[in-house]
């Protein structure tokens, strides 16, 4: 335990398509009216955003995306490949690599490479019941518009503002991680100190202003970082492999004699938490092109590739080590450079000098993927009254949500503001209590998210097998809420804090539930209920 405290501190400076039915039916889920069409129409998409015709979905002939009017999101204007930058953008792959895998080696010794694994597969298990609901749904509150269609608009409601929450904290933690390493880099290069804080803030306007305009833009942006961060890891990876390890290369941690099952359990608290992000797909569902096949897509690739990355790595970086050298290195030296050393050994002092600088464009772009995600949520909230109107503006040219974008980059330049007045420690305490809670809410939202599957399909006469609709999202519901179990019972080894100090920092998940929930259900007693035009219809 001693050990896991120490890593944690040092670690904390890193840190659409056709339906085969043959009758139309209606049915309603909540307070819901949602309509199903016969085989010789398209599949009706349900959202929580204003009626869009069947053609506004595609880019215009000028291969420029449509927008109808202010209030509508750019239609058709994002890829499947944006999509996927985004959300592996926002899981920070080179970053989570540095920053934890010490601390799963220290928690899953050499069952770390198969810990990641699993967690894939668990996620890709939730994707099965996620993408099949995702052919009927379209909205930018993506969970909010799957608890609202299974469970209604009060839950719907609360679990909106959960998710608004888990994803701005999150951004704030990112934020404040790249302005750490961003005063680092100016010191280290031009000599010059410069607080933290104010990286922070100029990192954070910069966030803005690219979410600000067209959502394009933003994808170019995080591809250009992303493809940096491949290519480092591609090159470190590669020169493991070809240099050979101390050891050899052993497939134990892969043999399930060889597992050990507590320490699989410590392992989970982290495995889960590189995932986070990858639901994002569902968040831009407004905006993609052929959002039936885009959307299954870009989250099924974008899962692939964070569990093969993951696993790949973790196990290349442990045979560089050394399966039996590990608790040594471990215990001797500094766990929070684990990853440099390797590099340094492997490749030299200048790659590690550019993983460290690339290390801020990782965080730059998680950062910016978690912007759009958290405005987009606040941009569903305006247009369903359950937050003022105005931020349900759009740009008539971008398509981009510019008044939620504008908001949520003054909510979190202020937030940073206020933590630095408070003297918060940005490794010890931002961090730790925004991205804790962060992660909460995410799998809490995911439990929430497979059980509305179920029960959307069960009360539907759609062509869905019951392994897409029943079993596939029942069993990762299951599992899920064990994970979330793991969390919170071990969330010491993440926060250092007591069961009390974790209560706290986990309050504004609960608070925003119960906002959204009251909020709901008053508006659902006056003229200005959930209008009816959030159920949408194609």
């Amino acid at each position: 335990m001693r050990e896991t405290a120490a890593v944690v501190q040092s670690l904390s400076r890193l840190r659409g398509c056709r339906s085969s039915c043959d009758v139309e039916t209606e049915s309603r889920t909540g307070d819901s009216a949602v309509r199903l069409y016969s085989n010789r129409q398209p599949v009706p998409q349900i959202g929580m955003g204003s009626i869009i015709s069947s053609h506004s979905t595609n880019s215009s002939d000028t291969g420029q995306p449509k927008i109808e009017r202010a209030g509508e999101l750019s239609s058709g204007a994002i890829s499947s490949g944006h999509l996927v930058f985004f959300v592996i953008s926002a899981a920070a792959p080179l970053t989570t690599i540095v920053g934890f895998m010490a601390l799963a080696f220290i928690l899953g010794g050499v069952t770390t490479p198969i810990g990641y694994l699993m967690a894939g597969l668990a996620y890709g298990l939730f994707a099965v019941g996620f993408t099949a609901m995702s052919r009927y749904v379209r909205s930018a509150g993506a969970f909010y518009a799957y608890i609202t269609l299974g469970f209604g608009r009060r839950v719907g409601a609360g679990s909106a503002l959960v998710g608004y929450v888990a994803y701005a904290l999150g951004e704030v933690g990112f934020c404040a991680a790249a302005g750490v390493f961003a005063s680092s880099a100016v010191k280290s290069i031009f000599g010059v100190s410069v607080s933290w804080t104010l990286c922070a803030l100029v990192i954070g306007v910069i966030v803005g202003m690219v979410a600000y305009f067209r959502v394009t833009i933003g994808a170019r942006v995080l591809a250009v970082f992303l493809l940096c961060e491949s290519a480092i890891l591609c090159v470190l990876l590669g020169a493991i492999l070809v240099n050979g390890t101390p050891e050899g290369l052993s497939y134990d941690s892969f043999r399930p004699t060889e597992w050990d099952l507590s320490s699989l359990s410590s392992l989970f608290v982290i495995a889960f938490i590189v995932y986070v992000g990858f639901e994002q797909t569902a968040v831009y569902s407004e905006e993609v092109r052929d959002p039936a096949r885009t959307i299954p897509r870009a989250t099924y690739l974008s899962v692939g590739i964070l569990a093969t990355v993951y696993t790949i790595a973790s196990w290349l970086l442990l045979m560089a080590v050394g399966p039996k050298a590990l608790s040594a290195t471990l215990a001797t030296g500094d766990p929070s450079m684990l990853v440099f050393n390797i590099t340094d050994r492997y490749l030299g002092s200048i790659t590690t000098d550019v993983m460290q600088v690339l290390i801020v464009s990782s965080f730059f772009a998680g950062v910016l993927a978690l912007h759009n995600a958290a405005a987009r949520y606040m941009f569903a909230l305006g247009r369903s009254n359950l937050l003022p109107k105005s931020l349900a503006h759009t740009s008539i040219r971008s398509g981009s949500p510019v008044a939620a974008v504008a908001v949520q980059t003054v909510v979190l330049l202020a937030l940073l503001v206020a933590f630095a007045i408070a003297g918060a420690d940005p490794y010890r305490q931002i961090i730790l209590w925004t991205n804790t809670p962060s992660l909460v809410g995410v799998l809490a939202l995911q439990i929430l998210t497979s059980l509305a599957v179920v029960r959307f399909f069960s009360r539907r006469s759609l062509a869905v097998g019951p392994w897409r609709s029943v079993v596939a999202p029942g069993l990762s519901a299951l599992i899920l809420a064990g994970v979330l179990y793991l969390v919170c019972s071990k969330m010491n080894l993440l926060t250092e804090l007591s069961a009390t100090g974790n209560l706290l920092i986990n309050i504004p998940l609960f608070v925003a539930f119960a906002v959204g929930f009251v909020r709901a259900h008053w508006l659902s007693g006056t003229e200005q209920g959930v209008p009816e035009e959030f159920v949408k219809v194609e």
